[in-house]
């Protein structure tokens, strides 16, 4: 629907106006009246009119002048003016500002004014329709042209008979000029595109449009050709008589690229730069490598260009010295110690670093290491982890670099720390360790402070100061806390309803169980349910 604004200092004309005119026959919104220029102008904000009816002479701000502020912003707008001024300087003015109608005020008819504002409407509605048709073509052309692009790379990299010669006119034929003596081929990387989806309500295809136009934008007058390879890597052809004089302008221009992507996308990508090459063979002799090894990449820093090079992976044995780093993290967990915890494993990603063992056997690693880690609080604690070996081996198994993996390893297992600190009971007192036990092994049933007094064969009150003194809460909010993650666990990984869950975890109030999730959470079960 279109909107519309009256502006007159005149009360009585905007009022008769705005309760006369038919605009809802019109399909128009009217979404404000106001008294001066200056008033509309800073009303409206973000949320410019499509149909302006004003007058000129207003205090603070005229007509003429708001109008041409509108203008500067959005210039699409129709106007139309009620004026008492019937001198040629003032349409003259009008003219030149979207003003489709001047009207006299002393002849104004509201059947006419309807009129007039049906043909604008048209208008409006139509140029929209030819401005959307027209954003629809060039949107199908570029995907066209991207079609033949990405056809075009595939067959280089795999056409093994394929002359110079044949090759640039093959590319001439689909708009792509690569007449040169050289070639210094380019592919940029996404960085953490396993995560950028999600983190950012984008998917990948969007994400991966984005950074080409602004790699287009940057390169437009260079001797360069843009393809996708796949959503995650680009691939950039540089045209070169001498690739040693280019080096220094291909390596600048590379690098306002990764800046202005990450200025405006908010985005990090990695430019890998491969050898010069001749002909289309070289080309292949070179790029290949660089898509189809990854792993090359992994101890490469982000947001950098580097030159692709070939990494001899360490043969050592990457589980050496498991047991004792399994232990520290273990323990850093176990603490609550979440800063000794990144110091740790900042200190191991060092090492692997250090020695470049394999990708693959990194990765591994990692999830051997958080398997165990699941494994040893469900024995201990009970505790059962939202992830399965199948999730987290899909998750790790995605990550490109060190870097990422290092920083998803500390998020995930500060994480992990947070959730068993709700849990774990800072105390020495044997009766207050064996309450909490009694309560992560014994969380769906319902558990009230005088059964665990009993259980422990303790006074009531007895136990109940002692819990309150070594845990600095009362047993009953500890229950309802460890209940609460269980919850939490069941909304994230079941389809169970909220009545059931509540049911489950021992409450025989589905209100009460509700009143808590959300003094808990910020919010309701069935909204956590539909946010996760």
């Amino acid at each position: 629907m279109l909107t519309a604004i009256l502006v007159d200092d005149d009360y009585p004309v905007v009022r008769y106006l705005s309760k006369t005119l038919q605009w809802g026959e019109l399909a128009v919104e009217l979404i404000g009246c106001y008294s001066n220029g200056l008033e509309a102008w800073e009303a409206a904000g973000l949320k410019k009119p499509d149909i302006i009816i004003t007058d000129i002479g207003m205090p603070k701000m005229n007509g003429l002048e708001m109008l041409e502020k509108f203008t500067s912003v959005h210039p699409n707008f129709r106007a139309i003016i009620l004026s008492c001024h019937n001198e040629f300087e003032y349409a003259q003015r009008a003219m030149k500002l979207n003003v489709g109608e001047y009207i006299l005020k002393e002849s104004l008819d509201v059947d006419q004014l309807q009129e007039i504002l049906r043909t604008v409407v048209l208008e409006i509605n139509s140029e929209k329709k030819r401005s959307a048709d027209m954003l629809l073509y060039k949107q199908k052309e570029s995907m066209n042209q991207s079609a033949f692009k990405e056809k075009f790379l595939k067959d280089t990299l795999y056409q093994s008979n394929w002359t110079k010669a044949a090759w640039i006119e093959q590319a001439r034929q689909i708009g792509i000029p690569l007449q040169s003596k050289y070639y210094i081929p380019m592919v940029v990387s996404i960085d953490r595109m396993s995560t950028l989806a999600s983190s950012r309500k984008m998917n990948d295809y969007t994400i991966s449009f984005a950074v080409e136009n602004i790699l287009q934008d940057i390169l437009e007058s260079s001797q360069s050709t843009i393809f996708q390879y796949s959503y995650r890597q680009l691939v950039i052809l540089f045209c070169c008589d001498d690739p040693a004089k280019e080096q220094q302008t291909i390596y600048y221009a590379m690098q306002q690229c990764i800046s202005a992507i990450q200025q405006y996308l908010k985005i990090s990508v990695s430019c890998f730069q491969g050898q010069g090459a001749l002909n289309p063979k070289e080309i292949q002799n070179v790029l290949r490598p660089m898509l189809k090894n990854p792993e090359h990449c992994f101890y490469l820093s982000e947001s950098r260009i580097h030159r692709f090079e070939v990494t001899d992976f360490s043969e050592e044995d990457i589980y050496a010295e498991y047991s004792q780093f399994f232990s520290a993290i273990n323990n850093n967990i176990a603490l609550n110690q979440p800063d000794a915890l990144c110091d740790q494993i900042t200190e191991w990603t060092k090492g692997v670093r250090n020695k470049k063992f394999h990708p693959s056997d990194v990765k591994e690693m990692v999830l051997q290491l958080l398997l165990d880690l699941q494994m040893k609080t469900k024995i201990t604690l009970q505790f059962q982890q939202d992830s399965t070996r199948d999730k987290l081996y899909d998750v790790v198994n995605s990550i490109e670099t060190l870097d990422h993996l290092k920083d998803w390893i500390v998020e995930y297992l500060s994480n992990v720390t947070k959730q068993l600190s709700i849990l774990v009971v800072s105390s020495t007192r044997t009766e207050v360790i064996k309450a909490q036990q009694f309560v992560i092994q014994h969380v769906t049933e319902k558990i009230t402070l005088e059964d665990m007094a009993n259980y422990l064969n303790l006074n009531s009150s007895y136990f109940s100061r002692l819990f309150k003194r070594e845990t600095n809460q009362n047993f009953i909010e500890y229950v309802n806390r460890v209940k609460l993650q269980k919850a939490k666990e069941l909304l994230q990984q079941s389809n169970k309803p909220v009545e059931e869950i509540s049911d489950y975890l021992g409450y025989a109030n589905k209100s009460y169980f509700i009143k808590l999730f959300k003094r808990e959470m910020g919010i309701k079960p069935s909204e956590y349910t539909a946010w996760k």
